[in-house]
């Protein structure tokens, strides 16, 4: 009779699986909780410490805020990189602007172009997946 009870005791506290998500693993383990808490007493009359579960729950708050405060580190890291993708697409376009203004300006003193060609790579050049590379087909070789 004991060891059957112990089953059914053992079965309304299975862990959740090793791959549960944090919420699940949360949801979980606070059903756990308020189950445990719901017999008390005859957990302790087998064993348990008193203050397991005031222990558990404390713990449980602190793995809640954790995964609040990671949920929410995500959204603001998403948020971010978008800000910065449209950041840096916006640059993209004022220097390929730019660069087309120089070469207009530029296009009667080949010498100026080459330095100017030379001056824009010196950090790049920067491409990006969305637009090609200013100037790209429309340049000529320059002969030797």
């Amino acid at each position: 009779m004991a060891a059957t009870k112990n089953a059914e005791l053992a079965e309304q506290f299975r862990m959740p699986p090793s791959n549960a998500t944090h919420q699940a693993l949360l949801t979980m383990s606070r059903a756990i909780l308020e189950k445990a808490t719901a017999q008390k007493e005859m957990l302790v009359s087998l064993g348990m410490s008193e203050h397991v579960l005031d222990e558990l729950a404390t713990v449980l708050g602190q793995y809640e805020q954790t995964v609040t405060a990671t949920s929410a580190g995500r959204r603001e890291h998403v948020g971010a990189r978008a800000d910065l993708e449209a950041v840096g697409s916006e640059i993209s376009n004022q220097i390929r602007l730019l660069d087309k203004v120089v070469r207009y300006r530029l296009a009667d003193n080949a010498e100026l172009v080459a330095a100017w060609d030379s001056a824009r790579n010196v950090a790049g050049p920067f491409k990006t997946k969305n637009a090609p590379q200013s100037g790209g087909g429309n340049q000529t070789p320059k002969a030797a």
